[in-house]
């Protein structure tokens, strides 16, 4: 009688057990949906959103996210087309283009993100012109190939005389031209400091005056939601707190170690470089998206109908 009681009792507290655990996984999955989940890579531009994560300022603030993360900027467009982000990194010609995968988005705000078209050392190179037919990596549609584009329109010499192999993943694109496998590369920071610091040649760079075209975007229809236009606005001031921290020089051991974890640099160059001033730049210009139009329009693949005014925030 006792071990029959006895197995009443274990059959009881298993069924228990068993219900709990599947209560306790309903209530991550519930919780999981409500979270406001961030596509993010490592460039410079993504730094503040590391620092909140890890510095704890999405706690400071009472907002729940996941991140996302990828190298490449095709796998966050990827992750909004899907819905499993409704916020990611991108820049405004990625952003138009998405409308052509019937996923309307806006642009937040825009980010300092700097590209450098980078020389491999030891060919000789020290200027664009010697680049003819080598080898430059970059990623199409995006704001490495329309930097590619400007830089070698200033020769005159012919976009056809320059070969540009596509390679999606910047820290691949990186370590290829580290490795010597391309005679050039598209890089944003911090991976031009880090080339630099290994001997490569910077050969030009866009600056803050030039079009801005680095963005976050959000779904329209996350932002057409009132609790995900809520914590939306959240994931703004935090950036723009973690922006101001990172400049001040706020835990600043704690950003070489996302360098390192994040971005893969080694130690002795994440303690060494000097990462540059970041901004809070608010909605983009006017004149930046119609930057990104024209030169889409000029490759043909300006999707069509689409409002440009819907990238601004309403």
């Amino acid at each position: 009688m006792r071990r029959f009681v006895y197995i009443l009792t274990m059959i009881w507290l298993a069924s228990c057990t068993k219900q709990e655990a599947m209560l306790s996984l309903d209530e991550q999955a519930r919780a999981d949906s409500a979270a406001l989940h961030v596509a993010v890579m490592p460039t410079l531009g993504n730094l503040p959103v590391y620092f909140a994560d890890r510095s704890g300022l999405w706690d400071t603030l009472g907002l729940d996210v996941r991140l996302l993360r990828y190298e490449a900027q095709i796998d966050i467009d990827t992750a909004l087309i899907g819905r499993h982000a409704e916020v990611g990194a991108s820049d405004l010609i990625r952003a138009l283009r998405l409308y052509d995968r019937e996923t309307p988005v806006r642009a937040l705000f825009t980010t300092t993100e700097p590209i450098t078209l980078v020389a491999v050392k030891g060919k000789r190179v020290s200027k664009i012109h010697q680049l003819k037919e080598r080898m430059i990596a970059i990623s199409r549609l995006c704001i490495t190939d329309y930097w590619c584009d400007q830089f070698i329109d200033t020769l005159g010499t012919g976009q056809p005389d320059y070969y540009r192999p596509q390679v999606h993943n910047v820290k691949v694109r990186a370590d290829m031209l580290r490795t010597g496998l391309m005679d050039a590369a598209m890089l944003p920071e911090p991976y031009t400091m880090w080339m630099a610091a290994t001997g490569n040649v910077l050969l030009q760079t866009s600056t803050d005056k030039d079009p801005q075209l680095s963005a976050w975007i959000a779904l329209s229809e996350a932002l057409n939601d009132s609790a995900r236009s809520k914590q939306i606005a959240l994931f703004t001031e935090a950036y723009r707190m973690a922006v101001e921290r990172i400049n001040e020089g706020v835990q600043a051991d704690l950003v070489n170690d996302i360098l390192c974890d994040e971005y893969g640099l080694p130690q002795e160059v994440a303690d060494s470089i000097q990462l540059p001033t970041l901004n809070t730049e608010g909605s983009p210009q006017r004149t930046d998206i119609d930057k990104a139009i024209e030169w889409l329009k000029g490759r043909q693949r300006m999707p069509k109908d689409v409002k440009t005014d819907s990238l601004f925030m309403q």
